[in-house]
């Protein structure tokens, strides 16, 4: 038996310091025992780093509150859930809360709730959780179970929040340590909390990435909208910062200049979300998917892939709309046709607003289908609770977590994920860099570059996987050194 408190690893909070949300009803405000002298405000937003020993194909967390001390002051209630999976790379934007009392804070108690998992067990014996036994080989679903402790109040050493300011603390949450053999999670244990501040010196650019979802309640002349997918409702703007990628020409979209005229209530889009130094969010970089919300994007990550019955598995890792049937974490079968063929896509992929090239890398034909790539695929009709017909599969960008072999300006992952090597025997992935665009490089709370990522060290990469020759290699868009 293989326990499972090893398949989480790192979890992190970005909180800053202003009133938006994440569609959760979130009330804001408290009485703070501080110094006094105006509000702040304060942005919550998440990344994570991944485990080892399985394959994480799925895991999501709700977060439930955050209050700061002394005081007793909130800064968020109500309900957000992430995809921790997606987290190696990226950054999720939960909530803005504003008129946080300004002075000196000791400590930030935060809630989680419904820890779940889906894993693919490549140990040589049984995953036993709760009621839960993961034979080797399968993919499973763990829900959670009892659990010891999933609220925790970090201290805060010096923060202090000025008046009318905006101020930050990144939070780890170490689950690695804090996961019992039974999913018991105690929040209590391996959690550290550092000063951020946002927009500044090592914050990211974008806030939250490839968020995939439905435009609402348009308004051209404010420059607002709204997305909305199976984990909530953003409340957008644009400025003459944002770009606006591969939108068809209209009567109201010229595709020499976009702009959000080229927006309509229903489309679906992937937009790249941005935090600015007041705290507030910005539609950095928007990108056309598809016209009308008729049919559902369900995005997953390749499992396993069968060319002789024209179907692959996925296990879900988000979708643009809840689907009465699948949820996040659920194994699927894709059904496509070869008469007439379904379409192969690459998405269009950029480095924050900059177009990233694949040319000469191939995703066009079921061929090209790998296990551990990340695709959308449009649903069109399901055939059976667990089987959907695409009438299209589009590339998106793979996240992977491994240790660095070779060095710059391709790196070699070696460490990977027992996904790949279970499925082919992939032991290495090329990531291949650029410099123009220039491949990001990040590390929470620091502004690197190239030079930073060293032989030995722990990175996560992000971008489209491609089958090349046999191997695999990673078109890099992002690369992210862990602490």
């Amino acid at each position: 038996m293989v326990r499972i408190r090893s398949i989480w690893h790192v979890l992190s909070l970005i909180v800053f310091l202003a009133l938006a949300g994440c569609g959760t009803n979130a009330q804001y405000g408290g009485t703070s025992g501080q110094n006094g002298g105006g509000n702040a405000s304060v942005v919550l937003a998440m990344t994570d780093a991944p485990p080892s020993n399985v394959t994480i194909l799925s895991a999501e967390v709700t977060l439930t509150g955050a209050t700061l001390a002394p005081g007793n002051v909130s800064v968020f209630s109500g309900s957000a859930t992430v995809d921790l999976v997606r987290l190696q790379t990226d950054i999720a934007y939960l909530a803005t809360a504003a008129s946080i009392p300004a002075g000196n804070y000791t400590g930030v108690t935060l809630t989680f709730a419904n820890p779940s998992l889906t894993i693919e067990n490549d140990t040589p014996a049984a995953i036993i959780s709760g009621s839960v036994t993961c034979n080797v080989g399968a993919i499973c679903t763990i829900p959670p179970t009892a659990t010891a402790n999933l609220s925790v109040t970090v201290p805060l050493t010096t923060f202090t929040i000025a008046s009318s300011g905006t101020t930050g603390l990144l939070i780890d949450v170490n689950l690695d340590n804090l996961l019992s053999s039974t999913m018991g999670a105690d929040f209590s244990a391996g959690t550290t909390v550092t000063p951020f501040t946002p927009a500044g010196v090592g914050a990211p650019a974008v806030g939250a990435e490839d968020v995939v979802g439905q435009v609402g309640n348009l308004n051209t002349t404010n420059k607002t909208f709204t997305l909305t997918n199976v984990t909530g409702t953003y409340s957008l703007r644009v400025d003459n910062t944002s770009t606006f990628f591969a939108f068809p020409a209209s009567g109201t979209c010229s595709t020499s200049a976009p702009a959000i005229t080229c927006l309509q209530n229903n489309q679906v889009l992937s937009v790249d979300i941005g935090i600015q130094s007041d705290g507030s969010i910005l539609a950095r970089n928007l990108v056309f998917e598809d016209a009308d919300a008729s049919d559902t994007e369900v995005e997953g990550i390749i499992t396993s892939t069968n060319v002789g019955l024209q179907q692959f598995n996925v296990v879900i890792q988000t979708m643009s709309a809840p689907v009465s049937g699948l949820s996040v974490g659920q194994p699927i079968t894709v059904q496509y046709s070869s008469s007439p063929q379904t379409p192969f896509e690459i998405d269009l992929l950029h480095a924050d607003n900059l177009q990233v090239s694949t040319a000469g890398f191939l995703f066009a034909a079921p061929a090209d289908l790998v296990v551990g790539q990340q695709v959308s695929i449009r649903r069109n009709t399901t055939l059976s609770p667990a089987l959907i017909k695409a009438d299209r599969v589009r590339l998106r960008s793979t996240r992977v977590t491994a240790t660095v072999q070779l060095g710059l300006p391709n790196i070699l992952l070696a460490n990977l994920p027992s996904l790949f090597s279970g499925h082919g025997g992939i032991i290495n992935i090329t990531a291949q860099t650029s410099l123009t665009p220039p491949t990001i490089y990040y590390e929470v709370g620091k502004s690197i570059n190239s030079s930073n990522v060293v032989i030995g060290e722990q990175v996560s990469a992000r971008g489209p996987l491609f089958n090349v020759s046999g191997g695999r290699t990673l078109i890099t868009t992002k690369v992210v050194v862990k602490p």
